[in-house]
Formats: structure tokens, sequence, C-alpha cells
């Protein structure tokens, strides 16, 4: 499994981070009240981080994206920027590369596997 290149900031920017668990609770309606339980014992977060990239950073990003995902296609290993415990992510889509002043912002829509 491919890790996130240390040459890229192992941090996203505060601005555009969301970490939101997926529902995971099953309800069912019984006679006037509503059962709930878990239906899963590992709940999947969508992740949304941004990145600031310099050219020569974009260029590895764009690499490691490629090459070492397959287009996005493989899981991969990276440091969750909260707990700093490495965690196994997945591309949910295509990043999305912004031109900004002398660099570039990506937005990445990730899932954390846990």
């Amino acid at each position: 499994m491919a890790n996130w290149p240390a040459s890229l900031p192992q941090t996203p920017l505060l601005e555009g981070y969301k970490d939101t668990p997926q529902d995971s609770v099953l309800r069912s309606d019984f006679d006037g009240y509503t059962k709930q339980r878990n239906r899963f014992t590992a709940v999947i977060n969508d992740i949304e981080e941004h990145y600031y990239l310099t050219d020569d950073q974009y260029s590895v990003f764009r690499s490691f994206y490629k090459n070492d995902l397959s287009n996005g296609s493989s899981e991969f290993i990276k440091k969750d920027p909260v707990s700093g415990i490495n965690q196994n992510y997945r591309f949910v889509k295509p990043y999305d590369p912004q031109r900004v002043g002398l660099g570039w912002v990506i937005i990445i829509n990730l899932e954390k596997l846990t």
C-alpha cells in the first residue's frame, strides 16, 4: 500500500477541512416508537482537505495520484491531521486543482477507513 509522499504537506489547510462520519444507524418503526441499532462495527468518515502546493509539490502529487494510486483507485496511508495516527484512506472522486498565485490549491475528497 502506498504512503502519502513525505515531500507533500503533512497537514491540510484549516480552511475547508471536514471530517464527517457516515450514518451507521438503522431505524425501524414499531407501534408508535422507533427502534435504533448500529448497522456497522466500523464507520467510514467522509473527508475533505485542501492543500497549498508549490509547482514541484503539485508535480509530485499528480505522479502519486496517477502512478502510485492508479488514478485514485487504490488505498493509501496518511497521517490523520487531528489524531496524528496513520490511517487508511481512499479517494472518493478526482482531485480539484486550482491555480492560486505562484502555487496550487488542491481539494481532495477522501474516505477514512477505520
